[in-house]
């Protein structure tokens, strides 16, 4: 089916990353995030390599949500152009990590890195090191850190018990290790069919005049095997001296390449208690980071909402005054100063274009939230009035925006005239996403060098939108997913003047009831994700309720092999 569903490429893209990709389960997600606000991470830019379809910013809680934004790089197409459907408020690069230009100025990077021994021979920074996929993984994103930033990576046991220990000695360079969590094999066997050993870790990236923390971690010890055995296996000497942060006992087995070394789960042990009590045990308070203040362009943001925005919203490369007067300028997802020319240096914006950008950008704003108020069909007079002072001041100050400097020079063998325009009060702004959008809201006059307002001034330029066609039950549900992001029974019976019950028995098996939610869900949103978990739910409010039956007859239907 599947094969059918997608094209040729995208299907072989699929295949190859099912090598790597392991599903992380979400009692382990939401531990991560737990133990990062126990170190006291409070928010800021957050880079995940191998985002997948983003697990990691759909658990984010929900206190953290108006503080982050995330940049999520992923290599497979089909699945990058998931995660910009489910996360719109994140940056999705899809491309492949070891190739990827990303500044070093992210306060968090977190996530499940593709398992893999295959080496990363791609990237020439990494390349003496040799590093496994995993490996590299980490060791780059802790990298692109700033100074005093956290890291938090699920990654099998070798990252940490391998001989080699260039890896570590790598991050150890820049980093110090927080703590180290080991989880028994199997533990992602529910998610992903596998029964791999791994290790959840900790960093913290260094501030420039802090010293080199403890080292330890870089080799390993001998540990005494639990079944009594006289034997004994080498782990890392993390996991040696701090057994409570081993979530399981160490032993040997026998594999297909003789015996080596796993850590078995505990019989009887709830694990995702475990976990949460090992993460628990992790110190307080350490994150001295300094993230900045997030602001997020308008095109990343869901455009469901009731509301229009308050503030001018910062788009890539756009232009904006900070908090501080400070004139700013958005690179790369990242908020930087824009560096003004001082005396004789060629360096930098001069100051009157500095001047020049700052009348511009209350212009841009205005002509937005115009457009915006009428696109949603609210009231754009008070907009109007923001747009018109604004250019007001502007030509009060520079003149027109398009202000046109014609000069005429003449080829001395062809003796051919050329004409050049230039325009003064707009090359400054050229850099901004928006600067023809500005040029475009005035009638220039080049005879006279005078502008009068367009029509976007004064008259509606943008069709209010049309009304939607609605005559089944199914077209009021796509219409109240548009506007809600989710399902609405009562809405959707306004929509069709029915009765409530009417449209859940029309819309059948299209949404479902969720009995530990008490809310509606669309089926591919409840046949999803925790399945099992979903299928014990459904089973105990059947009991009580037959109604949920239909539940838990979908439900065993997607349940994995």
């Amino acid at each position: 089916e599947l094969e059918d569903a997608v094209s040729g490429p995208d299907y072989a893209s699929l295949a190859r990353c099912t090598q790597y990709a392991h599903f992380t389960p979400e009692f382990i997600v939401r531990s991560m995030w737990s133990g990062l606000q126990r170190l006291g991470w409070r928010g800021g830019r957050v880079l995940e390599p191998g985002i997948g379809t983003g697990l990691f910013p759909a658990l984010l809680p929900a206190e953290l949500r108006d503080q982050v934004h995330v940049t999520g790089v992923e290599i497979d197409p089909v699945t990058a152009r998931i995660a910009r459907l489910l996360q719109p408020r994140a940056r999705i690069i899809n491309a492949d990590f070891a190739r990827a230009d990303l500044p070093a100025s992210f306060d968090l990077a977190i996530g499940n890195p593709p398992f893999s021994d295959r080496t990363v021979r791609s990237d020439r920074a990494y390349r003496s090191m040799g590093p496994r996929l995993h490996d590299y993984f980490i060791a780059r994103s802790i990298d692109l850190l700033k100074p005093g930033g956290l890291a938090a990576f699920v990654t099998s046991s070798g990252t940490m018990d391998k001989a080699d220990c260039s890896v570590r000695e790598h991050i150890a360079k820049s980093a110090n290790l927080v703590a180290a969590i080991r989880l028994p094999e199997g533990s992602f066997r529910g998610d992903a069919g596998t029964e791999v050993v791994v290790d959840i870790l900790f960093f913290r990236k260094r501030k420039p005049e802090e010293a080199e923390g403890d080292v330890t971690w870089l080799d390993t010890d001998e540990v005494r095997l639990a079944d009594g055995d006289e034997g004994a296996i080498r782990v890392n000497r993390w996991f040696a001296r701090h057994p409570a942060f081993v979530l399981g006992t160490h032993a040997t087995t026998s594999g297909p390449f003789g015996e080596t070394n796993t850590c078995l789960p505990r019989p009887g042990a709830d694990l995702a208690q475990a976990l949460s009590e090992a993460a628990s045990l992790l110190p307080e308070a350490i994150y001295d980071g300094e993230p900045e203040a997030i602001y997020l362009d308008d095109d990343d943001i869901d455009g469901g909402g009731e509301s229009l925005p308050n503030a001018p919203v910062i788009r890539e490369g756009s232009y904006f005054i900070a908090s501080n007067t400070a004139l700013m300028q958005m690179v790369d997802g990242v908020p930087v100063t824009v560096p003004l020319r001082k005396g004789r240096s060629a360096d930098g914006v001069p100051d009157k274009h500095a001047r020049i950008i700052r009348k511009l950008i209350p212009i841009r704003d205005a002509v937005r939230e115009v457009l915006k108020a009428q696109e949603l069909d609210r009231p754009w007079k008070p907009a109007h009035v923001k747009l018109r002072i604004a250019w007001s001041n502007f030509v009060r100050a520079f003149g027109p925006i398009n202000t046109t400097v014609v000069s005429t020079s003449e080829d001395p063998e062809t003796s051919e005239v050329r004409e050049t325009h230039r325009r003064p009060n707009l090359q400054p702004f050229l850099d901004d996403p928006d600067c023809w959008l500005v040029a475009s809201i005035e009638d220039y006059d080049l005879e006279t060098d005078t502008a009068r307002p367009g029509p976007i001034f004064t008259e509606r330029v943008i069709a209010p939108p049309s009304a939607p066609i609605i005559t089944s039950a199914a077209d009021a549900l796509a219409v109240v997913l548009n506007e809600r992001g989710h399902v609405d029974v009562d809405h959707i019976a306004e929509l069709l003047h029915a009765e409530v019950e009417s449209v859940i028995a029309d819309l059948g098996d299209a949404i479902f009831r969720d009995p530990a939610t008490g809310s509606w869900q669309t089926a591919d949103a409840y046949l999803s994700g925790q399945v099992r978990d979903k299928l014990k739910a459904a089973e105990a409010a059947a009991g009580l309720d037959p109604v949920f039956e239909r539940n838990v007859r979908a439900l065993v239907d997607v349940q994995p092999a």
